[in-house]
């Protein structure tokens, strides 16, 4: 390590945070693994540089009480089992936060709510 990193305050770098921004999604229902997974593919492909970070709660069609659990920095996502099941009776909300630039609410609402699993579908 550089003994002045630390100390070297005239050449730290200005970030501009007025273009960041955050959204929070939420809504009722359970998700169809696969199409939530192409959408996710999709979405750090053409928006990872985009995306600085993202988290989220979801329940998934056929997943019995596992509750997941999601969270990345750019195109890099850890997702897994929550520590808990989603208790009896617990509404199964979604949740989603993305915090990054150039970030449609409402893009990624309709594409997110094109995941939910719809009996009959495949």
């Amino acid at each position: 390590m550089i003994p002045t990193f630390f100390d070297d305050e005239d050449e730290k770098k200005i970030h501009n945070l007025e273009l960041v921004q955050s959204v929070g999604i939420k809504f009722e229902g359970s998700l169809h693994a696969q199409w939530f997974n192409m959408f996710m593919m999709d979405l750090l492909r053409e928006r990872a540089a985009d995306l600085y970070r993202t988290k989220g709660l979801l329940s998934f069609h056929g997943q019995g009480d596992t509750k997941f659990v999601f969270q990345g920095v750019h195109e890099q996502i850890n997702f897994g089992p929550a520590q808990k099941p989603w208790k009896e009776g617990e509404v199964r909300e979604n949740k989603f936060v993305f915090i990054g630039k150039n970030l449609d609410r409402a893009e990624l609402t309709k594409s997110l709510m094109e995941c939910l699993y719809k009996e009959g579908k495949k």
